[in-house]
C-alpha cells in the first residue's frame, strides 16, 4: 500500500510540468497583450492628434488643391512621429464630406503584435484606427452668375434656355418651387434669338448652385405664337445641379418633365434618355471642337454624351450640348443642337466660417 502512494505521488508531480507549459503560453499572451495593447494606445493617440490637426485643416481649406495639401501634412507628421511603417502597409488616410457642412477624415496603420497573438484566435497583427468628424457651419457665399457664351444653335423644334439656381437641402428640395430658385430666361434659338439681356439673373446663396433648365417646344420654331402657347407639345428638361463641398464637382440631377396644358407635369425617363452631356474645359480657348484643336466633340457626329467628373473650380468653364429631344424621341444624338459655356462658378466670401470637432 506504501508503494502504491509513492507512486501516486510521483504520477501527480509528474502532471504538473506539462500542465504548467499549457498555461504559461495564454499566461505569456495575456501579460504580453498589456505591452501590444500600450504600444497600439500610443500609435492611437498620435493618429487621433494628427487627425483631427488635419481634418479640421481641410475644412478650412478654400480650394482642392490646399485640401489636399492637409493630406500631405498628416502623412509628413505620422511618418516623423512613428516611422514610415512601410514594411506593415504605411498610413491609410481617407477623407469625405458626409454633407454640405460635416467632414470625416480617417487614418489607419497595421501593427505587428509582439505576444498577443499567443492568445487563441488571435492574429499577429492589430488594426489601429481612428477618425474625426468636423462640422463647418458655412459661412456665406455669392455664387456670381456666370459668363454666358452661346454657341451656334440648331435645333428644330423651340428651345428657350433659363438660369436658376438650385439648392442642395433636402428640405428646401420639398418645397413648392422644389428648390429651384430664380428660373431666368437667358437664350433662345429664334430667328433672331430673343435678347435677353435685360433680365437680371438670380445670385446662388448658400447651398444653392447654378442650373439651367431647357423648355422646349416640339415643331414651333417658326411660329412664335405656340412658343408660349400651353396647349403645344411642351417639354421642360431641369439639370439641378450639386457642388460637392470639397472637390467642387459638378453633379447633375436631370429631371425631365412633359408638360401639359401649362402645369400638369408627367416624368420623363432621363436616365436612359439623356439630352445634355458636359465637359470641363480648363480655359476658354480650350471650349473648341477637337477639329480646332479643343477637347469638345465636334459637330454633327452620333456619339454617347460625356458626363464632367471634375471639379469646376474658378477660371475653368463649364460646357453644356443639348440635344432637343431625347434618344427615344427622335435625337440624331449629336449633341450640339444648343452648345452653351458658362464659366465656372465664381465664389465670393462675404462672412467667416466656424469650424469645430464634433466626434
Amino acid at each position: 500500500m506504501r508503494h502504491n502512494s509513492k507512486k501516486m505521488a510521483f504520477d501527480e508531480g509528474g502532471a504538473i510540468a506539462p500542465l504548467f507549459g499549457i498555461l504559461l503560453i495564454p499566461l505569456i499572451g495575456m501579460l504580453g497583450a498589456a505591452v501590444d495593447f500600450g504600444s497600439a494606445m500610443r500609435i492611437r493617440a498620435i493618429e487621433q492628434t494628427v487627425s483631427d490637426q488635419t481634418a479640421l485643416l481641410v475644412a478650412d481649406a478654400e480650394t482642392p488643391a490646399a485640401a489636399s495639401e492637409r493630406f500631405d501634412f498628416a502623412r509628413q507628421e505620422l511618418v516623423r512621429k512613428l516611422g514610415a511603417r512601410s514594411d506593415q502597409g504605411g498610413f491609410q488616410i481617407s477623407g469625405r464630406w458626409l454633407d454640405g457642412a460635416n467632414y470625416r477624415l480617417t487614418i489607419s496603420t497595421s501593427m505587428k503584435t509582439s505576444f498577443v497573438h499567443l492568445l487563441p484566435g488571435t492574429s499577429r497583427a492589430m488594426d489601429v484606427g481612428v477618425s474625426t468628424t468636423v462640422i463647418r457651419v458655412a459661412p456665406t457665399y455669392e455664387t456670381k452668375p456666370p459668363a454666358l457664351s452661346q454657341l451656334s444653335p440648331e435645333a428644330a423644334d423651340y428651345n428657350r434656355l433659363y438660369f436658376y439656381c438650385y439648392s442642395s437641402s433636402p428640405e428646401r428640395q420639398k418645397e413648392a418651387d422644389a428648390g429651384r430658385r430664380g428660373i431666368t430666361p437667358i437664350a433662345d434659338n429664334a430667328t433672331p434669338a430673343t435678347n435677353y439681356a435685360s433680365q437680371a439673373l438670380p445670385t446662388c446663396g448658400q447651398n444653392e448652385a447654378p442650373s439651367t433648365m431647357l423648355r422646349n417646344v416640339r415643331n414651333a420654331r417658326t411660329s412664335p405664337g405656340k412658343w408660349d402657347d400651353k396647349h403645344q407639345e411642351v417639354y421642360e428638361y431641369y439639370t439641378d445641379v450639386v457642388i460637392d463641398t470639397g472637390s467642387r464637382a459638378q453633379t447633375m440631377n436631370m429631371k425631365g418633365f412633359r408638360v401639359t396644358n401649362g402645369t400638369v407635369r408627367t416624368a420623363v425617363d432621363m436616365r436612359n434618355n439623356p439630352i445634355v452631356e458636359t465637359i470641363v474645359c480648363d480655359s476658354l480657348s480650350a471650349c473648341r471642337s477637337r477639329s480646332d484643336g479643343g477637347v469638345l466633340p465636334n459637330s454633327h457626329v452620333t456619339h454617347d454624351p460625356a458626363t464632367a467628373s471634375v471639379g469646376c473650380e474658378e477660371g475653368k468653364y463649364m460646357y453644356y450640348g443639348w440635344e432637343d429631344r431625347p434618344p427615344n424621341a427622335g435625337s440624331d444624338r449629336d449633341y450640339d443642337d444648343i452648345r452653351l459655356l458658362m464659366s465656372c462658378p465664381k465664389l465670393v466670401k462675404v462672412s467667416d466660417k466656424k469650424i469645430r470637432i464634433v466626434e
